[in-house]
């Protein structure tokens, strides 16, 4: 599903116009990141021409674009009180009217894709790790069979191994099942080294959007306006001031310690 805004407005984001292709693996940063993910979920009432895909944002079309937009908080909120894991999607799938032919085969579905076993139904919600909530909450957002996941700061929170687990997930969706993948994040390591398009937020509005690599590469833009620089390219930069070596930008750091050996040898 490709999404697509021209001249879209809502409170202080004005005349926002962009596109993404379906498929995207997309990561957003700078001021207002949290709310432009809900522009895109069309949480808000639009001023403007919003598609998504061949549906027209409007009212009639917005509870199903609210299937296939699906976004995931940052954090997990037992916002019902529920005690176990079963009783919580329950709710869920009556308070949001989510009809299905066979709930439970789809819920155990979704439990399979993101790595949970059947038994955690009956796991108390208090008792679940940073990692295993974020898996539900992706569980969740999958039971609408959405084709665009929209996460705000997916990895924070969560150690190594566990990011880890939430990427090759997330990279299955999108590969796999074809899913667009938008992230919103401050971590500007995590952005450059996997996502694959960029769009920069700077006062409610998109001041530079492109492949991920160019933008990221472009160290005079990111300084000017006072995004963080990745750690690899700030290496990169500071071996070519002081050193006077000039290393190429590299994703992989096992692909830059290769290039300083080069240039070393």
């Amino acid at each position: 599903m490709e999404i697509k805004f021209t001249n879209v407005s809502y409170q202080e984001f004005h005349h926002l116009t962009f596109s993404i292709q379906e498929g995207t693996l997309l990561g957003i940063t700078g001021r207002g990141k949290t709310k432009f993910l809900k522009l895109l979920n069309g949480y808000f009432q639009l001023e403007g021409d919003a598609q998504y895909g061949n549906l027209e944002y409007n009212e009639k079309n917005l509870y199903t674009i609210r299937r296939k937009v699906n976004m995931i908080e940052q954090d997990f909120s037992n916002q019902f009180f529920l005690k176990t894991i079963e009783e919580y999607i329950a709710f869920l799938l009556q308070y949001y009217k989510l009809d299905m032919k066979d709930p439970k085969k789809k819920v155990l579905s979704a439990f399979k894709m993101v790595g949970l076993s059947s038994s955690y139904l009956k796991e108390e919600l208090a008792t679940l790790s940073a990692s295993e909530q974020k898996l539900l909450q992706i569980a969740i957002a999958l039971l609408s069979n959405p084709e665009v996941l929209i996460l705000d700061e997916p990895f924070a929170k969560l150690d190594f191994n566990a990011q880890k687990k939430i990427k090759r997930l997330l990279l299955k969706l999108k590969e796999r099942y074809h899913k667009t993948i938008i992230i919103a994040s401050s971590n500007s390591d995590l952005l450059y080294t996997w996502t694959e398009e960029m769009f920069f937020l700077k006062n409610y509005t998109i001041l530079k959007q492109g492949k991920t690599e160019e933008l990221y590469q472009n160290v005079k833009f990111l300084t000017r306006y006072h995004y963080d620089i990745p750690e690899i390219i700030l290496f990169t930069e500071k071996v070519k001031r002081e050193k006077g070596i000039q290393l190429n930008y590299h994703k992989d750091i096992r692909d830059l310690i290769k290039d300083v050996y080069k240039h070393v040898e």
